[in-house]
């Protein structure tokens, strides 16, 4: 009777364990939608299970609760290896940890302590074994199908667009979850400082004189770095061959002065590295602040636009140390113009106008330019030892024509084709002065008025402009002026009106005297 006591315990111990099993085999095989939803193209995602167990419903004092009971370790993941992965780590809250739901409930205890949840990620994403389920796409949502309650690892198995990043990682108990991908794209701007576009502010496009220092900011903010060990952030820039890069990058992180930074330059483009970003973690989000200057070279009077174009290379995948991302370019753009004279005569003959005889054009007529400040004028001046435009204040014609003659300031005279050339301006108004006339014509009893106005577009270009035309790629402002030949008379009070003044009444006294002699000589006859 004994035997067969012991028999039929051990048949109903075995029946048991086969309806438990049976339980918990229907329990795992509900179906479930992980939808992940990411405005990048692309990605693909994998399911693993790293719990198995039965979802159930505990009321909450705002809303229910979906938790996860009978907790085993999943198809997923190697649990032993799990286990003693996370035993090992360093202060481990793992230590007294024997099962799998031992495991689960330390985690409860971190709620939304991201680094915790990093350190169990990392840990778990080295000893994944069975996927549960890979995503499809469809435009931004990707729905991946896993079969069974519990806690999955969603990890980022795709391949990266240029400008992307990969989900660090997804941990969610499963019942049907919406969940956004986790993985941030930095990005990164650049504006000139005081630009014309902007108004006096910071804008997209600027005009300046040749040798001007010209300001560039780049803005950029640090990225959640929550998965990663290290992280790349390396700004790039590149300029035009007409600025010339002055080495003197100031970075501010939070408006606080930043100093491991490298800069390293090759030509006409430099790097920025950051080093030991990592140590950024706490401050994502964070303002990034960098700032440094350029000349404007010699090499602008020869072509339309400057550009200064950055981008910024940055780690995109915490599960590989090797991937990067870069961002779009940005590009600014700064301009200088020429004032081009077009020197001629309309004189013509009655002849000529009928037969429709063209403009003459004048060589030999000698100009200065100057501009106005605060009552002062200011004559330009292209030194070109430094290949710079400099504005040297005189206070009259004599001044000027010492200043020519010292050769400190600039006079250019027109060519065979009547043309003449000031180069490398800035923006607004300026005056043509001339100080010799072609031989054989007179010389203009004005200055003449040469404005220089742009508009710019959103992306910093030029849209409208007073220039009439470009030339050698170079934007100019031609400027007609107009001469007439012939006698003219000196203005009044000028001593040569005084001359025909005297020598008038010298003549007419010098009649009226030999026509009494005549008279006299007259009678005595």
């Amino acid at each position: 009777i004994m035997k067969q006591t012991k028999k039929l315990a051990s048949l109903l111990l075995a029946l048991v364990m086969v309806l438990s099993l049976v339980v918990t085999a229907f329990a795992n095989t509900t179906k479930h939608t992980i939808t992940i939803t990411n405005e990048k193209s692309g990605h693909t995602y994998t399911a693993y299970q790293v719990f198995a167990g039965d979802i159930e419903t505990k009321p909450g004092t705002t809303t229910d609760k979906k938790v996860l009971t009978n907790i085993v370790w999943g198809s997923g993941v190697d649990g032993d290896a799990v286990l003693t992965a996370l035993k090992a780590l360093d202060s481990s809250p793992y230590a007294n940890c024997v099962t799998a739901e031992d495991v689960a409930d330390v985690l409860k205890g971190f709620a939304n302590n991201i680094e915790q949840l990093d350190a169990f990620a990392k840990v778990v994403g080295a000893h994944l074994a069975t996927a549960a389920g890979t995503s499809t796409e469809t435009a931004s949502t990707y729905i991946i199908n896993v079969t069974g309650d519990g806690y999955y690892f969603v990890k980022d198995t795709g391949t990266l667009g240029t400008d992307d990043a990969a989900t660090k990682y997804i941990l969610k108990v499963v019942e049907n979850v919406t969940v956004a991908a986790k993985a941030e794209v930095p990005t990164i701007d650049k504006v000139i400082v005081n630009a014309d576009s902007g108004n006096g502010s910071d804008g997209k496009g600027t005009a300046v004189d040749v040798g001007s220092v010209v300001e560039f900011k780049l803005t950029s903010k640090v990225p959640a770095m929550d998965g990663y060990d290290s992280y790349t952030f390396i700004v790039n820039d590149t300029l035009s061959t007409g600025l010339t890069f002055r080495n003197n990058v100031n970075v501010t992180i939070n408006g606080v002065a930043y100093t491991d930074f490298t800069v390293a330059q090759n030509g006409q483009s430099f790097t920025i590295t950051f080093n030991n970003f990592i140590n950024q973690k706490a401050n994502a989000g964070k303002d990034i602040v960098i700032t440094y200057s350029a000349v404007l070279n010699e090499n602008a009077l020869t072509t339309d636009k400057e550009t200064n174009t950055v981008n910024l290379e940055y780690s995109n995948n915490p599960n590989d140390n090797s991937s990067k991302g870069k961002t779009p370019d940005k590009i600014v753009y700064v301009y200088d113009f020429d004032i081009v004279i077009d020197k001629y005569t309309d004189d013509k003959t009655e002849a000529e106008e009928e037969e429709g005889a063209k403009d003459t054009r004048l060589s030999g007529a000698k100009f200065v330019l100057y501009k106005t400040a605060d009552s002062k004028k200011l004559y330009y001046y292209y030194n070109e030892t430094t290949d710079k435009v400099e504005w040297v204040e005189l206070v009259d014609d004599a001044a000027v024509a010492s200043a020519i003659k010292a050769g400190t300031i600039t006079e250019v005279t027109t060519n065979g084709s009547g043309v003449a050339k000031f180069q490398g301006l800035d923006s607004g108004t300026y005056y043509l002065h001339e100080t010799e006339a072609p031989v054989g014509y007179n010389l203009l009893k004005g200055d003449v008025t040469v404005a220089i106005t742009a508009t710019y577009g959103e992306d910093g270009q030029v849209t409208s402009s007073a220039v009439t035309s470009t030339s050698n790629g170079q934007y100019q402002q031609t400027q007609p002026v107009e001469n007439k030949s012939g006698v003219e008379l000196p203005e009044t009070g000028g001593i040569g009106t005084t001359i025909f003044y005297i020598v008038g009444g010298v003549l007419f006294v010098g009649a009226a005297v030999l026509l009494i002699v005549k008279r006299r000589m007259s009678m005595k006859g």
